[in-house]
């Protein structure tokens, strides 16, 4: 191959590279939105020409969805006494384990040999 056949194969991958991707990479945060004071939400005019009904609007709509979300009580209350109370037994069991006794069913934990 000749030095102007790899020159000009070597010209068309640069111009190829050339392309426009800037869709590739994320736009950059503009100066001007970044020190802009910031921005209150709309009812903040609100909530600052009548504190109580904003208080109250608050109320209520805390109230609405406390009565959405249902009684409070748990679907099935006794299975999860029983599973609070097999992990109890199970803390109490190894709270009174000595720390240096092996598990019955631990294959690496080996009792140490006695000194001669």
């Amino acid at each position: 191959m000749s030095l102007a056949k790899i020159c000009g194969a070597l010209a068309l991958a640069a111009l190829a590279a050339c392309g426009d991707d800037t869709s590739d990479y994320p736009a950059l945060m503009p100066t001007d939105r970044l020190l802009a004071p910031p921005s209150l939400p709309g009812h903040a005019a609100d909530a600052a020409n009548d504190p109580e009904a904003a208080t109250a609007a608050l109320d209520a709509r805390a109230q609405g969805l406390a009565g959405r979300a249902g009684s409070g009580q748990v679907a099935n209350d006794a299975e999860l006494r029983r599973r609070a109370e097999a992990l109890r037994a199970r803390a109490r069991a190894l709270s009174e384990r000595p720390l240096d006794d092996c598990a019955p069913d631990d294959a690496d934990c080996a009792p140490e040999a006695a000194p001669n």
